[in-house]
């Protein structure tokens, strides 16, 4: 492991892992692991085994498979305008200036997408078996050796109808491009369908021949067509299954399918698909320039450039149609390696994928391996036995909740105080002690209209002596709130953790502070003498570590522990984390002081070496009782209107509030100034008596902090107070000597925690330094005021798209600067007095504040540059689409049209109760009950009504097994967290693993199934082909 920071993309989880192992067939591979040391002589040596050196050690490891994918819609065009479209801003400079390899010519991805293809993207996907894709997982200092010895073997591998490969596919990411380019890979182009995929089988180009004669053989027929024979047996191993072979005798009648041979043009007749303009260009000289149909041609590009003509200068660059007009370019967009047939491509990055022409040996040359011959010592197959790898595997070291024992009562919390009565409760409770006798013995319901009756009929003075029964009730309310607040607190403080959910679960390691029991072999763990377990699986037993240093001492803010050291997490951007198994961790006894939800914010006591932890102080109130309270603003003339008119309009009764405010507003609006003159004097005399109680408040803030120069009034924010206060932030530190804070240049993400303390506990406020404002700030999630410079933001996206359509395709200067300034006028406006331009990092998607001269660069740039997305800009959205991504108003106009909050996004938590449901298949409570619906299903896809029934079944059966307490949660797409969700999300999960079901089938199939698969596949398939199609041997077989 390396200690050095590298900038790569984020791991994979564990679940796509597994995910790909069980799909993909064939899978094979190869690993390396360390074995005895020799001597410069080759002779074995002495030097024993030492901790930083064992036998049998994993030192890398590459899988090969074949080629799939599961978009209906895919194919191979490195000349497509959104092939690359992803790409940041580097990575296009790099590509421009000859840095990087790619398919410049389209070539490449033209012979890639003339093999042969066949599948259902919804069932098995749809399978390119001239094509094998390789995943180097990891390779200590072997990787290049590994590469070469899968390229080797796969030249030299014998052909058949499952592995047939021509070509090697890969993803790579960020900091392994330079590692494929080094090895003769090249960039290529790929783009997907943004429309959904249909469930229906897909192939390339075929050809239908019927055989002649009884005795054609499959290879005879590829021949006939000059064709590859496996490719022949690959498109008709569906219809005829796993016996049709190249020899094998076809019945005369036979119906095989032949791929279609796409003759390669000569160099002269080639035409390229795309031709990228120069400066001045029109399509009328385009079109006689490549000889193609003018119109055809015009009315191709149209769909993108829809104010395009025939005389239209082009900017250079300008990318134009030239071939393939019935094809609808519009809806393509950049491919997204390993997505489902139901993922959304709008919510997935592009993939960086490479590609590698094999140069197949035939004879004695696939005899030779060079690659293989050089290595000391010869392959052979993995055995955990002889590799020496049993003695490497560790015990898993977990610690489990406690059986729960009552040995004695456990301390309860405090309850929370009733909310006060109503001034209307009031009224009810002495209306219903003196019913009526008529209305005695009726329903409740009709009970309670008539109280409202009466209550509606009631003056301002009669109902008096019912508010005033309110505010005393509200005033006591109010103080058994706070002294509850304050017993809640310490009680979550001191109080143990409630384990009797937990029994049974795995509680040694999720967000503890650990120490290494031996930190040999782990390169810089030595630095550090604890680490925080970030990320833990326990089936695994691995853990992902981050180590912590001092960062000062606690003050006398805490005085039980002033003194003692604050321990606080490593930068991230030091690159110190290290991953290692569970059972060298050792839990020491840690509290946060905190309660900080973002983990490198937070502070630490570490207690060891049987160090005890003091009990705090319980928490004192803020503000003392008879502190002043600061009056209330005047009301405004609108305002006061509202209140008598509600008196008095009968109209506004049974209204909801919204309903009542707009005809309030709209009678506002048509009264004279003359009308609204009362009103006016009203509020002139409400603003002068609320000056004088604001003098008068002043001066008695002014004796009450002499008298209590240690009291803190806190001043009453404006709007309404949240249910839930958000924790208080951590103060400012000193930085640690590993950490990077102070560096320039360096951006932090944060390490968001999973399980912070409630955030309804109030806790001591701490003084907070006051910084001034760094344009270099990083923001760790925008707010509404916010201004994104990305046109990956919806905001920002749909105010520079409308200026796109304005300004169309043509350059006239004068036009984008007066666009220019248009746009920072409306982003002025959103931003307003407490907003900021923040500019976003595509590779981590981390958001830096920029100041206002950067933004009009920004947005000059991506103005400039408007003719590389036409394709996109250029389709009008629906009108419901505009109307979502409107601009946001400015605070100062929100009180008239005010904004429905966002719900927050979802927590990352862990299974903390016996009755959660995690909805992954790797959970064997959901797997069992899937798999029993995968059966009762079968094996082709069912109606939509069937699977929708089925996952309402599902759903009941885990809701029933769940109980009241029990929840949902499902596996975040990257990493190990588990989120929380609800019903509605729960459903859909299991529809969507319903759907997918065919890509597990070998596991929950019968052996019995399984051998009729395929028969079963080819009568669901082609129910009209008839006995005829079916060849010699099943026939055969069958009678």
């Amino acid at each position: 492991m390396t200690t050095s920071k590298k900038s790569s993309t984020k791991p994979l989880s564990i679940e796509y892992i597994f995910d790909r192992i069980d799909t993909d067939d064939p899978l094979w591979g190869l690993m390396v692991r360390t074995d005895t040391p020799t001597s410069f002589k080759g002779r074995p040596s002495n030097v024993k085994a030492s901790p930083h050196w064992k036998r049998g050690m994993l030192q890398g490891f590459i899988t090969v498979t074949t080629f799939t994918n599961w978009k209906s819609s895919f194919r191979f065009d490195s000349l497509h305008e959104m092939a690359f479209a992803g790409d940041n801003d580097d990575l296009e400079e790099q590509m421009k200036n000859g840095l990087r390899k790619y398919d410049e010519d389209g070539s490449l991805a033209e012979e890639l997408e003339a093999t042969v293809k066949g599948g259902n993207p919804h069932v098995e996907g749809v399978v390119y078996p001239k094509i094998a894709e390789v995943a180097l997982f990891g390779g200590l200092g072997c990787g290049k050796q590994l590469l070469r010895l899968v390229v080797e073997h796969l030249e030299r591998l014998k052909s058949s109808a499952r592995q047939n490969y021509d070509y090697i596919v890969l993803q790579a990411t960020d900091n392994s491009v330079p590692f494929y380019e080094s090895m003769g890979f090249t960039r290529v182009g790929c783009v997907q369908s943004k429309n959904p995929c249909p469930d229906e089988y897909v192939s390339g180009p075929i050809e239908e021949y019927m055989t002649q004669k009884n005795g054609e053989t499959c290879q005879q027929i590829a021949k006939k067509f000059g064709v590859d024979v496996w490719d022949v047996i690959f498109l008709n191993q569906p219809l005829y299954g796993s016996v049709l072979q190249h020899q094998s005798w076809l019945k005369e009648g036979t119906r095989i399918f032949v791929p279609k041979k796409v003759e390669q043009p000569s160099e002269n007749k080639f035409t390229p698909k795309w031709y990228v303009s120069r400066e001045n260009d029109t399509p009328r000289g385009i079109a006689k320039k490549f000889k193609v149909n003018f119109g055809e041609l015009l009315q191709a590009n149209k769909r993108r450039y829809p104010e395009l003509t025939g005389n239209s200068r082009l900017m250079e660059g300008t990318r134009i149609q030239i071939a393939n007009f019935h094809i609808d370019e519009a809806d393509m967009t950049g491919y997204s390696h390993w997505t489902f047939p139901d993922t959304n491509p709008e919510d997935e990055e592009p993939s960086y994928m490479m590609a590698l022409r094999l140069n197949r040996k035939k004879g004695k040359e696939a005899l030779e391996k060079p690659v293989a011959a050089s290595l000391s010592v010869p392959m052979n197959p993995y055995s955990p036995d002889e590799a020496g790898v049993k003695e490497l595997l560790l015990q898993p070291s977990t610690s489990l909740a406690p059986k729960f024992t009552q040995t004695k009562k456990a301390q309860e919390p405090p309850k929370k105080p009733k909310r006060p009565t109503t001034s209307f409760g009031h009224f009810s409770t002495e209306i219903r002690s003196n019913l009526p006798r008529e209305m005695k013995g009726k329903q409740f319901g009709e009970i309670n209209t008539y109280i409202a009756e009466q209550w509606r009929a009631l003056t301002d003075e009669d109902k008096v002596p019912y508010i005033e029964k309110y505010e005393e009730s509200k005033a006591a309310y109010a103080d058994a709130m706070k002294k509850y607040e304050l017993e809640l607190a310490n009680f979550k403080r001191e109080a143990p953790q409630d384990m009797t959910g937990l029994r049974g679960q795995d509680t040694s390691l999720l967000e503890k502070v650990v120490k290494l029991k031996s930190n040999c072999g782990i390169s810089g763990a030595s630095k550090y003498d604890y680490f925080y377990v970030l990320t833990f699986i326990p089936d695994l037993q691995w853990v992902h570590l981050i180590p912590m240093v001092k960062a000062g001492e606690f003050d006398d803010e805490h005085p039980e522990i002033c003194g003692r050291p604050i321990w606080k997490l490593v930068g991230e951007d030091a690159g110190k984390e290290i991953d290692t198994t569970a059972g060298l961790c050792e839990v020491v006894t840690a509290r946060t002081m905190n309660n900080s939800a973002n983990a490198d914010d937070e502070h630490w006591d570490v207690y060891d070496k049987g160090e005890t932890p003091p009990v705090l102080a319980a928490l004192v109130p803020k503000t003392l009782a008879n502190a002043p309270v600061k009056p209330k603003k005047p009301a405004t003339s609108f305002a006061l209107f509202c209140a008598d008119a509600r008196s008095d309009m009968r109209d506004l009764r049974n209204k909801t509030l919204t309903e009542c405010t707009q005809i309030l507003a709209s009678k506002w609006k048509h009264m004279t100034a003359d009308d609204k003159a009362k009103y006016k004097q009203q509020q002139i005399e409400l603003n002068a008596q609320h000056l004088k109680e604001m003098e008068r408040y002043e001066r008695d803030l002014a004796i009450f902090l002499r008298e209590n120069p240690d009291a803190v009034i806190e001043e009453r924010k404006r709007g309404r107070p949240r249910k839930h206060p958000l924790p208080s932030p951590a103060p400012s530190l000193p930085p640690s000597p590993d950490s990077s804070v102070d560096q320039p240049g360096k951006r932090k993400r944060g390490r968001p925690r999973k399980h912070p303390l409630p955030p309804d506990v109030p806790l001591p406020e701490k003084k907070k330094a006051k910084t001034e404002k760094s344009a270099s700030a990083v923001i760790s999630k925008p707010t509404q005021n916010d201004v994104v410079l990305s046109l990956m933001d919806d905001f920002y996206k749909d105010i520079m798209w409308s200026h796109f359509r304005t300004l169309g395709i043509a350059r006239v200067k004068e036009e984008e600067d007066a666009a220019i300034d248009k746009i920072l006028q409306t982003f002025k406006q959103r931003v307003g007095h407490e907003g900021k331009y923040l500019k976003r990092d595509q590779s981590t998607g981390i958001c830096t504040v920029v100041p206002e001269n950067e933004a009009r660069a920004k947005v000059r740039h991506d103005i400039r540059r408007r003719a590389n997305s036409s394709q996109s800009w250029a389709s009008v959205p629906s009108n419901k689409a505009s109307k979502d991504r409107s601009p946001k108003p400015s605070k100062s106009r929100q009180k008239t049209k005010p904004e429905k909050s966002k719900p927050p996004p979802p927590a990352f938590t862990t299974k903390t109760n016996s009755n959660d449901i995690i909805l992954s298949l790797l959970d064997e409570k959901y797997k069992e009950i899937m798999w029993a619906q995968y059966r009762k299903l079968g094996r082709t896809n069912g109606s939509y009504d069937r699977e929708n029934v089925a996952g309402m079944d599902v759903l009941f059966i885990l809701k029933k097994g769940m109980g009241t307490r029990g929840r949902f949660f499902k596996k975040s797409p990257h990493g190990f967290d588990l989120i929380e969700c609800s019903e509605d999300l729960a459903l859909e999960k299991i529809k969507s693993d319903l759907k997918r079901r065919m890509s597990s089938k070998h596991h929950w199939l019968g052996e019995d199934e399984k051998e009729k698969e395929m028969i079963a596949f080819a009568i669901n398939r082609y129910p009209s082909r008839g006995s005829g199609a079916i060849p010699f041997e099943v026939a055969e077989a069958a009678v």
